[in-house]
């Protein structure tokens, strides 16, 4: 009785050996969620960069207008210099609620490296740069510093923690500086603006 019991159970061991019907669901299981999240974050990565140049170009050619003279013989304001440089930036970033613009003057170059603080480390924007940025392009010769500054959602949750694999969050991270789901992208220009005629001279 014993004897045949063994060997029925022999069988089935042998036969369970040679089932290899859920090796592909099982592989997936270990190697699926690796592959997925290695994809977002090769995505997030990729857009983050996207936005960057996008946002630093639209900040260089719109800066022209101040360097030359229009902005100040234009009369143009802070909302049309605004409305300017969104037309350089992707549909995607929401230009005209989400960019903020601050422009200001320097005594030197010197001088120009002291940049606006604009948030607290912990994902909070600063409440007068928010509210009130500064435009003042400046005269001719004068040294101009032009900033510009986008709060980006990041699509993977929390991937500054999921992205610290030594268990520490390092600050800045890699992809989200401004809080744990979101990126503070920044474009700057400095320059001297040119011994342009002010109008009405």
């Amino acid at each position: 009785m014993l004897l045949k019991i063994n060997q029925r159970m022999a069988k089935i061991r042998r036969r369970f050996r040679k089932d290899e019907s859920g090796v592909s669901a099982i592989e997936f299981a270990f190697l699926g969620g690796p592959f997925l999240f290695l994809l977002l974050a090769t995505f997030e990565t990729g857009l983050n960069f996207l936005t960057e140049y996008s946002l630093q170009n639209a900040t260089t050619n719109a800066s022209r207008l101040i360097r030359t003279g229009q902005v100040q013989n234009g009369g143009i304001s802070a909302a049309e210099f605004k409305t300017e440089l969104c037309k350089h930036v992707p549909g995607f970033m929401n230009c005209n609620s989400k960019v903020i613009v601050n422009v200001d003057t320097r005594a030197d170059f010197g001088a120009a490296g002291n940049r606006t603080q604009a948030g607290d480390g912990s994902g909070n924007l600063n409440n007068n740069l928010q509210n009130s940025p500064a435009f003042v392009p400046g005269g001719p010769g004068q040294i101009v510093v032009v900033e510009t500054f986008y709060e980006q959602k990041m699509y993977v949750p929390f991937i500054n923690k999921l992205l610290a694999l030594n268990g520490e969050v390092s600050r800045p991270n890699f992809l989200a500086n401004h809080g744990d789901d979101k990126r503070l992208i920044v474009g700057v220009a400095v320059f001297q603006n040119e011994p342009f005629n002010p109008s009405g001279n």
